[in-house]
C-alpha cells in the first residue's frame, strides 16, 4: 500500500514536472515568435504586449522572461484573460487548449488588427490562428500558416516559416 501510494505521489511529480517544463517551453516559442514576426512599427508604441488566456503557467513563464527581455527595443509586457471577449491591443494572443472551440470568435474579434493568434490544437489554422502548438513523437512542434498571420498585416519571417510545419 505505501508503495503504491510513493508511485502515485512520484507520477503526479513528474506530470507536474512535464507541464511545467512544457509551460516553459511555450512561453519561450511564444517569446521567439515575437522575435521572428515583422510587425507595422506604429502598432508597437514602444510596448509589445503578449495576452495569455486561460493558461496562468505560461503567463507566469512569460513575466518571468519580461523581467530581463524585450522584442527589439520594445517593453515586453503580459497580459491575462479568462476569456476572448474584449482583449485590445495585442501583437500576441495565446489561447489554452481547453479553449480551442473559441479560437473562431477570437478571430473575429481581432479581425484587422495586427495580431498573431497562438492555439494549443492541431488544426486551428482552419479556425483562423496563425500558429498552433502541436505534438510530434513527444516533442513540442508548431503548425504554422502564413495565409493567416499575414491577413492580420503582419508577416512571419522565412526562418520562423521553416521551422513550422506549414500547413494551408
Amino acid at each position: 500500500m505505501r508503495k503504491l501510494k510513493l508511485m502515485a505521489l512520484l507520477l503526479t511529480l513528474c506530470c507536474s514536472f512535464v507541464s511545467g517544463q512544457t509551460a516553459q517551453f511555450k512561453a519561450l516559442f511564444l517569446y521567439n515568435f515575437a522575435q521572428n514576426i515583422n510587425y507595422p512599427e506604429q502598432s508597437l508604441n514602444g510596448k509589445f504586449i503578449i495576452t495569455v488566456i486561460g493558461e496562468p503557467e505560461i503567463a507566469s513563464e512569460l513575466k518571468e522572461l519580461a523581467k530581463s527581455r524585450k522584442v527589439g527595443s520594445h517593453t515586453l509586457i503580459v497580459k491575462e484573460s479568462n476569456s476572448v471577449d474584449n482583449i485590445e491591443d495585442s501583437q500576441i494572443i495565446y489561447l489554452a487548449s481547453r479553449l480551442s472551440n473559441q479560437m473562431s470568435a477570437l478571430q473575429s474579434g481581432q479581425k484587422g488588427k495586427p495580431v498573431l493568434l497562438v492555439g494549443n490544437q492541431e488544426g486551428l489554422h482552419a479556425q483562423g490562428a496563425g500558429i498552433s502548438f502541436i505534438m510530434v513523437e513527444g516533442k513540442l512542434r508548431f503548425e504554422i500558416c502564413p495565409k493567416n498571420i499575414e491577413s492580420h498585416g503582419i508577416k512571419c519571417s522565412s526562418k520562423l516559416t521553416s521551422l513550422g510545419i506549414d500547413v494551408k
